[in-house]
């Protein structure tokens, strides 16, 4: 069973991602943090909260994490615009019962990662600001980390805020300096490959006509994601970029990896955000990351599609 921390702004393939982790037969979610990123973090608590109590995942705790970057404001527009104001924007999920918990996701990362006895792997979908924030004050849980698996950068393809930057780095490229220099061992699934595994309006309508409660909202909120990328992108198709970092999991034929050096450009204007990648070596860095090269869009449909039949069942 392989033990997961999920750290996520939900956003549309944040909620989806965190339905596939729940649904997954060898993975065991031991707790949701959450940061600022797609909204603020009141809405991406609440919507964590939401998704999940919807779900019926009534056990697995949500930690609000980090409210703000780690040196800047937090940049708001492009999230709403991609995701609504609120976050979550499309169908009407009914308000969470389950309570947020009272301590902060970057102390029940610390903790947990300290009290476990097996080594853990973070999924961090959004900023990277409460991993950051964890590694800082307690350096010694690089130990216990098995792997952090990041959706976020772009290297071959322009960004997606600016013609250089992802969404998750530019929002705190600080924090993801920080997580990058690290030395832990770091799969980074980037825009080349998420963009490449996009939902089509038939595949979308084959989740609707599977009938059950979650493939139905799932479904809704594609509806809602694939408009906003009609409107501002131009195209009709969408990615859920995020729920690739838990798919990889699920099987490892998902997405192959190319080991390389990578480094956040932090100073820049132009390029503040950039994924800068060494993929030919010429600057005689070791490598410090597995970068994603190729994915398997079917298999990533397929793997959606069957796992959001699947009724919840508690690992705890």
């Amino acid at each position: 069973m392989k033990k997961v921390i999920m750290d996520c702004d939900p956003g549309h393939d944040d909620a989806i991602a965190l339905l596939l982790a729940s649904r997954a037969d060898d993975i065991e979610l031991l707790g949701v943090t959450t940061v600022a990123g797609n909204s603020e973090l009141e809405n991406t608590t609440r919507n964590a909260r939401k998704i999940l109590d919807y779900a019926g995942v009534t056990d697995v705790d949500v930690y609000a994490g980090c409210s703000r970057p780690m040196m800047r404001d937090l940049y708001r527009l492009t999230g709403a615009i991609i995701h609504g104001e609120d976050g979550l924007g499309g169908p009407k999920l009914p308000d969470p019962v389950t309570p947020v918990k009272e301590e902060h996701g970057v102390d029940f990362i610390i903790r947990t990662l300290r009290e476990s006895e097996e080594k853990i792997i973070l999924i961090p979908t959004g900023p990277l600001t409460n991993i950051a924030m964890a590694l800082i004050k307690a350096p010694d849980i690089k130990e216990k980390i098995e792997r952090i698996i990041i959706m976020g950068g772009a290297v071959n393809d322009p960004g997606n805020i600016t013609s250089a930057a992802e969404f998750n780095i530019y929002v705190d490229p600080e924090a993801a300096k920080i997580v990058f220099a690290s030395g832990c061992n770091i799969y980074l699934n980037t825009l080349d490959i998420s963009m490449k595994a996009v939902f089509y309006e038939e595949d979308i309508e084959r989740l609707r006509a599977q009938g059950d409660k979650i493939s139905d909202i799932v479904a809704k909120l594609l509806d809602f994601f694939s408009s906003t990328h009609v409107q501002h992108f131009g195209f009709k198709a969408c990615p859920i970029h995020d729920a690739l970092c838990v798919g990889v999991l699920i099987d490892e034929n998902l997405i192959q990896y190319q080991k390389t050096y990578l480094d956040i450009s932090v100073n820049d204007p132009l390029t503040l955000g950039e994924t800068v990648a060494d993929l030919w070596g010429i600057t005689g860095h070791e490598p410090n990351c597995y970068l994603s090269v190729k994915v398997d869009r079917e298999l990533f449909v397929q793997m959606i599609q069957e796992h959001m039949q699947k009724t919840y069942q508690s690992k705890k």
